[in-house]
């Protein structure tokens, strides 16, 4: 059995198979229009419509069909076909930004704070009492007769209808990459052109202790499985199923080789590893110091655009690019990840062409954080993300290199008074501020906490803050990876396959196979008004009861095997 998700080549369907993908739904099947007339509702019981596949609403009724045949849909702003079967009437588009604010399981890691919803939102009146709601969208900061149906379910014939008044993958694309409409292309007055600078107007009391945007994409993974006829067993996203990952680098600028190697060695006693960024024509470090520094540890390009602040957008992606060649030739290293001096930018999404062109694969210049915009610190601000999904634009093209936000920079949070930027935090304050966040990561985010922690600052005055973040991560039983570390991963994860998955209405049986290693796969112990009663494992190692996202799980780790069955059943 899968989800299928129409995919047309139209509208986000390879973006909302990214965000599926990212969180480890694996039983995905792309699905074209020309399928719907037929598609098996027993094989596939749950399609997701996303927004802009359907341009001439040539597939609502076939849709519709699906749905009466037993199946149930998942669509975003639906048209007059599809909101009317749903029990809605639209009443024209609400301004963005607005406010989604759940009212019922499934709850995505949430604790009553409301998700940020960019882009269009339709204006909702239930025509029908037995829509039921789901949730509720209104505009930040007003009064409450403004708010509306944001979510809502309808029984459809012999299947039901889930309509969504929003377009969930563009806000998502939005909230993580920013708004094409603040683009710039000649630079700015003010300083660099940098990532922050693209964040999108969301209105007031932003939920920035929380991962909004990536919370936002795993609810739509939540409805999917919500409404599937059985357990749905996922890949976990994390390594060997843990709570959560610390991602760690530094950028090296000028620093002394010494700084360097003292850093790099009280990573490696503490237990973490890290990326170094170097800019390939400033740096200290020789080719045989940097195979010196691979024994242990990462290095990328940290390419320098400053000189060109102002210059068109192609002058400083070409320069990028060069950088980015100039390292892999000096130091014969192939550039995997990256992040640009001082996090400058150019354009929109034209430095990612220009990464995806030398074959990087993760770029980490997108900081969360209210740096040069407000005073206050918060872990999301700004983004509202964490996850490692690939860039995408608007118009559904995906690009290959993933967006790595960063949360920690040590400049910006520790740096002693002569830094006019910096938020001053002790080391004491911050293992406190450090405690709730990566508490926070592990209780009920599970995304990475990703960190940029440079070798001069490490021996001036941010060792021991950056010691915190790996010391604080494995208490918490977090691994402290480099990015690099962290995107193999990633690519080894890919290879995995979700072969079957049967149900009998009793027992529940999932295969899986890929390339081995550090993996895991999750199921639910409760499911509906049944739970787990026995469970086994060929090729896994089944883990104890534990808690994600709120809810009660069992682990099976793959332990480096590249098959593995897993049975369940459920009374």
């Amino acid at each position: 059995m899968r989800i299928g998700l129409l995919n047309d080549g139209k509208g986000l369907g390879a973006y909302t198979n990214e965000i599926l993908s990212v969180w480890g739904l694996m039983n995905v099947r792309q699905v074209a229009g020309g399928e719907l007339e037929d598609l098996d509702v027993e094989e596939t019981p749950v399609l997701v419509f996303p927004a802009g596949v359907d341009e001439d609403g040539s597939f609502a009724s076939a849709a519709l069909g699906f749905v009466q045949r037993g199946g149930n849909l998942i669509v975003c702003l639906p048209g007059s076909t599809l909101a009317q079967a749903a029990g809605v009437g639209v009443d024209g588009l609400m301004e963005s930004p607005q406010r989604l604010r759940l009212t019922q399981a499934p709850m995505a890691g949430l604790a009553g704070e409301s998700l940020v919803v960019v882009g269009p939102s339709q204006r909702w009146k239930r025509m029908e009492e037995d829509a039921a709601m789901w949730a509720v969208l209104y505009q930040a900061g007003e009064e409450v007769d403004m708010e509306g149906p944001g979510i809502v379910q309808r029984s459809v014939g012999k299947g039901s209808i889930m309509a969504l008044a929003f377009d969930l993958p563009l806000a998502v694309l939005m909230l993580r990459q920013g708004d094409p409409a603040n683009t710039e292309s000649t630079g700015r007055a003010d300083g660099p052109a940098r990532p922050s600078h693209l964040a999108c107007h969301i209105g007031p009391q932003e939920p920035d202790s929380i991962p909004y945007a990536d919370l936002l994409g795993r609810l739509l993974l939540e409805l999917a499985t919500s409404l599937f006829p059985c357990p749905v067993p996922h890949m976990w996203h994390l390594p060997q199923g843990v709570p959560g990952i610390v991602v760690y680098s530094g950028d090296e600028d000028t620093a002394d080789v010494e700084w360097n190697q003292q850093q790099f060695r009280e990573m490696t006693d503490a237990g973490g590893r890290m990326n170094l960024y170097l800019i390939p024509g400033n740096t200290h470090s020789t080719p045989a110091d940097v195979a010196d520094y691979q024994k242990h540890h990462d290095v990328g390009p940290h390419p320098n655009i400053r000189a060109l602040d102002g210059a068109p957008v192609s002058a400083r992606v070409d320069e990028m690019v060069r950088q980015i060649r100039a390292f892999e030739e000096m130091f014969g290293v192939p550039a995997r990840s990256l992040r640009n001096h001082c996090i400058s930018w150019a354009g929109y999404l034209e430095p990612v062409r220009g990464m995806a062109e030398c074959g990087v694969g993760m770029d980490g210049n997108y900081f969360c954080s209210t740096f040069l915009r407000d005073r206050g610190y918060a872990p999301y601000a700004g983004f509202g993300a964490a996850m490692p999904l690939r860039f995408g634009l608007p118009d559904g093209e995906l690009i290959s290199v993933r967006q790595q936000h960063t949360h920690t920079m040590d400049d910006v949070y520790f740096g002693p008074e002569n830094v006019p930027y910096s938020y001053r935090m002790s080391p004491e304050l911050w293992e406190t501020v450090l405690g709730r966040v990566l508490d926070d990561v592990a209780q009920r985010f599970h995304v990475p906490h990703a960190t940029c922690i440079h070798p001069s600052n490490w021996v001036r005055f941010s060792r021991d803050q950056g010691l915190a973040l790996v010391r604080l991560g494995l208490e918490r039983e977090m691994p402290v990876w480099s990015f690099d570390q962290w995107l193999t991963f990633l690519e080894a994860r890919e290879t995995w396959r979700c072969e079957s998955i049967q149900w009998d209405g009793e027992r529940l049986a999932a295969t899986f196979s890929g390339d081995g290693g550090p993996f895991a796969f999750v199921l639910p112990q409760k499911w509906r008004d049944r739970e787990i009663v026995e469970i086994e494992a060929r090729g896994g190692v089944v883990d104890p009861e534990t808690r994600r996202f709120g809810e009660t799980v069992r682990m099976i780790r793959a332990d480096g095997e590249s098959k593995v069955e897993v049975m369940a059943r459920y009374r």
